[in-house]
Order: structure tokens, then sequence, then C-alpha cells
């Protein structure tokens, strides 16, 4: 990876790269990349995870303790770390549940992917988040890193959603069958409420993330 950076020279480099028990690809990957991006004088945006935050309160901004209580959070706030020291003018962004279309897959991946093979999907009335479309969340990463910002910044949508809800939302947006979603309880080593408050975003950006039931009424008028 540093070899590659270092022959092609970007202007820009993004790392999206995780895996949610492997702190090689998630916090030493990145780290490297960071490192080989500072380097040769490139922007370097980090994308983390609302996961960072125990979910006690929700509604977190950005100067609120991340105190993870998930492995894949406490990589996620150690990458974090890692990438601000080796490019202290980085940006790290924190998108909440990511929901839409991207090639030929569907996110969030878990509900999507048993929706739309017809599976029962059991599915939280208990956990709260700010799904975001991933086509806002891509254009606020373009947008920061396009800039001179830099240091952490929250991307959530402007509605907060059980994923109870936002299961039968996804029903609406990509006509899966709602009769295949099972109400159910959050195990207690998950966060509650790890709604984002993305105000600082959009006031620097000066534009919003969409409301994903707005997306979704084309489908429902299909449908019906």
């Amino acid at each position: 990876m540093r070899s590659l950076i270092e022959k092609e020279r970007p202007g820009a480099i993004f790392y999206v790269s995780y895996d949610r028990v492997d702190r090689a690809v998630t916090v030493d990957g990145a780290r490297a990349a960071a490192r080989a991006a500072s380097s040769i004088g490139a922007r370097f945006l980090y994308v983390s995870t609302d996961l960072v935050f125990d979910g006690r309160s929700g509604n977190y901004n950005e100067t609120m303790s991340a105190t993870p209580i998930m492995t894949y959070g406490r990589l996620k706030i150690e990458a974090e770390s890692s990438v601000r020291d080796a490019a202290p003018g980085a940006v790290v962004l924190r998108p909440s549940l990511m929901v839409g279309e991207s090639g030929i897959i569907m996110q969030p991946l878990f509900e999507c992917g048993n929706l739309m093979r017809g599976q029962t999907t059991q599915l939280y009335s208990d956990e709260w988040r700010s799904p975001v479309h991933v086509d806002d969340v891509a254009r606020a990463a373009w947008d920061l890193i396009s800039g001179d910002a830099s240091g952490r910044w929250h991307v959530g949508g402007p509605e907060k959603l059980s994923r109870l809800e936002l299961g039968k939302l996804l029903c609406s947006m990509f006509r899966f069958d709602p009769k295949l979603i099972v109400e159910a309880k959050r195990p207690d080593d998950r966060p509650r409420d790890t709604s984002l408050d993305s105000r600082r975003l959009t006031e620097f950006l000066g534009w919003a993330p969409r409301r994903l039931s707005t997306l979704a009424k084309p489908a429902m008028a299909a449908s019906a």
C-alpha cells in the first residue's frame, strides 16, 4: 500500500477498509496509509463509525467522549488516534448506519441481504441510529477533503430510527416483503442509542443529509 501511494502520488486518499476484529486492517492499515499520505503531502480521510460511542445518551456530537463497548468500536477509536498522530491534518468522518445502493450491494448489508433472500429477519426495536444515505456520506467525504477541514466530523441522517423502523423503511425503498421482519430485543453487548448530532457538518458544508423517508416515497407509490 505504501509503495502504491508513493508511486501514484494521489492528491487525496480515502481509507474505508475495515475488519470488525482484525487490528491489522482496521488500525495498522489506516496508520500506514496515513503516514504514506503525510509523506507525499496528500489529504487523508478516515471513515470511522458511530459505534465508537457506548449508546447511553444518544445525539452525540464531536466533542463528546467516545467510550465504545464493542470490539469494532474500540478498533475504530484506536485507528482514529493513530491516523491523527500520523497525519495531523486528516479528516475523521463518523457516519451512522449507511443505507442505499452501491453497485450490486445494498446497505445495510445485514437487513438488505436477508430480506433480499426472502429470509425472516429479527430487527431490534430498542437500538437507535441516525441512518444516512450512502450518497450523502460520499458527498460529505468529498466536500470535506476538497477543502481545508480536519479533525472529527459526524454525518448522520435527520431521523433517529430503531433498527426495526429502519427495516420497515427498507421494505418501502427496495420493495422487500415487510412480513419477513420480526421484532427483537437488542443484546446487552450492543449500544442502545448511537444517534449522531451532525449540525457542525451541515453548518460547515451548507447542506444536510436527506430524510430516508422522503427517498422511500417513490418506491411506496410504485408498489401501491
